[in-house]
């Protein structure tokens, strides 16, 4: 597999979730750091309403956001983390042992990108394909084979003027295509950067690869 020695990759292998101490932390400081920027925002408050600055309230807003970050942050960390554990659980209690784990958004790049309810939260990846999970099934709600898969390819979109990488398009025989929104941190609900989802395709990838060597390997014999 391509790119184990990553430590969020062997993360996501292992089904593991990381540590909640260092990011209840960082959140910790970016609250206090916009807490601090909306007090000085108050003693300052007559010299910015009568600024002649083109954006005067430009750094009150951005205290103001970073002061909602954290609390809110934290409190859909910890919800999607309930329900990233409970779908580990129910893995593991199907006896299934993955190869790799992708935790994914809920929601694709358009209508048609979409599960029906229940939606995939959380796909596993071995050697027979892709299963998709949710937290309100104890079974898969979606099954791919990998002799179904013809390619996997980075989706994008024009962001701003610019083309992005937003996802990960997986074009199969008889389903179509549909598009993947990986998160790079299972129990975390923020999506993976451009450079983590380019990543994440290249370990389904080579894990695609392993498998068709597995299956050639196995009509030799």
């Amino acid at each position: 597999m391509e790119y184990a020695g990553e430590r969020w990759v062997q993360r996501l292998r292992d089904g593991r979730t990381p540590g909640r101490w260092p990011f209840l932390v960082g959140l910790a400081i970016v609250t206090i750091v916009g807490a601090a920027g909306l007090v000085l925002t108050v003693v300052d408050l007559d010299d910015i309403a009568h600024s002649d600055a083109r954006r005067p309230w430009s750094g009150p807003l951005l205290a103001l956001f970073l002061f909602a970050l954290g609390p809110v942050s934290a409190v859909l960390s910890w919800l999607q983390g309930r329900r990233d554990r409970r779908i580990l659980e129910r893995i593991r209690a199907h006896g299934t042992t993955p190869a790799f784990h992708v935790p994914v958004l809920r929601s694709g790049l358009g209508s048609v990108d979409d599960f029906p309810e229940p939606r995939p939260e959380l796909w596993t990846v071995d050697a027979a394909g892709l299963d998709a999970w949710s937290a309100e099934r104890d079974e898969p709600v979606f099954h791919l084979s990998w002799q179904d898969v013809e390619t996997i390819e980075l989706a994008s979109q024009d962001v701003r003027g610019q083309r992005t990488d937003v996802g990960i398009w997986i074009v199969t025989r008889d389903v179509g295509r549909f598009t993947l929104r990986p998160r790079p941190t299972i129990g975390r609900p923020f999506g993976a950067g451009a450079t983590k989802l380019h990543i994440v395709m290249r370990v389904l990838r080579s894990l695609q690869r392993e498998s068709a060597a597995q299956r050639s390997a196995g009509r030799d014999r």
